[in-house]
């Protein structure tokens, strides 16, 4: 196939598939309602056209995922513990080690725990309980850094938090006792400034590693202005924190 033919296609395959197949659809809606309600078409097309690229997507993303740099290898070394927070799980599904995964998300922050854990050797707290089903996200976490090698001793999990805010109260329920009061805070970039906000009410010296960053950081192109199942959910999940951002300067109170 030359290269007309495979840009053909792949352009045509865009809007067959949502968003752009609704995107057709509110053109073709346009050409056959009256005219008072066209304006209200364009406006959806426009919407959803503009959410749904990954330019738009960057404007949302990239001063979320630039708050907080990776930090130096210097700046972990006197920490305490490793707290790494979920981003979700399928306790269903069927694994190699029976049943339960991680999503994407989480998948990415424990590893990053992971890593850190064979450089820095110490404990990691997994924390995450069940949102809406039965077995905490965190209990399939620690079976997979146990695959992974890491010994028992080096693995707590907290499986009571619903959300970030609970997360923070229960990760430092475990580390009170211990007296562990310097973390690295290991979550993805996109929700790094919302987790240090809330961790701080319960920690005193944080360092945050972000982790699974949804931005390219490159040049756009052609295709960068199509489209996009992806870029879609990104834009939703940057709007979700900026609404969480806000939510809770609004309403924290110390503790």
């Amino acid at each position: 196939m030359d290269s007309f033919g495979f840009l053909l296609k792949k352009t045509l395959t865009v809007f067959f598939l949502p968003p752009g197949i609704f995107l057709v659809l509110l053109v073709a809606g346009m050409l056959f309602v009256k005219k008072r309600f066209r304006s209200f078409l364009f406006g959806l097309f426009l919407l959803l056209y503009l959410l749904s690229i990954e330019p738009i997507k960057d404007l949302l993303l990239l001063p979320l995922e630039n708050r907080y740099p990776v930090p130096s290898w210097s700046q972990m070394q006197h920490v305490d513990a490793i707290v790494v927070l979920g981003g979700g799980a399928l306790e269903n599904a069927p694994d190699m080690g029976g049943q339960g995964a991680l999503s994407g998300d989480s998948l990415v922050r424990v590893m990053a725990a992971y890593r850190l854990h064979a450089r820095l050797k110490k404990p990691i707290i997994a924390s995450a309980g069940a949102v809406f089903g039965s077995k905490p996200e965190a209990e399939i976490s620690r079976n997979i850094l146990y695959s992974l090698g890491v010994k028992p001793e080096f693995v707590l999990v907290e499986t009571k938090s619903k959300d970030t805010k609970e997360n923070a109260l229960f990760a430092s329920a475990i580390c009170a006792p211990r007296k562990w009061n310097r973390i690295v805070l290991v979550t993805s970039a996109f929700h790094m400034k919302r987790s240090v906000m809330l961790f701080s009410r319960f920690f005193n010296d944080i360092v945050p590693f972000p982790t699974d960053y949804k931005t390219l950081r490159r040049g756009y192109s052609f295709w960068s202005f199509l489209p996009d199942a992806s870029s879609l959910a990104d834009t939703a999940v940057a709007i979700k924190e900026y609404l969480g951002i806000i939510f809770y300067s609004i309403t924290l109170k110390s503790p």
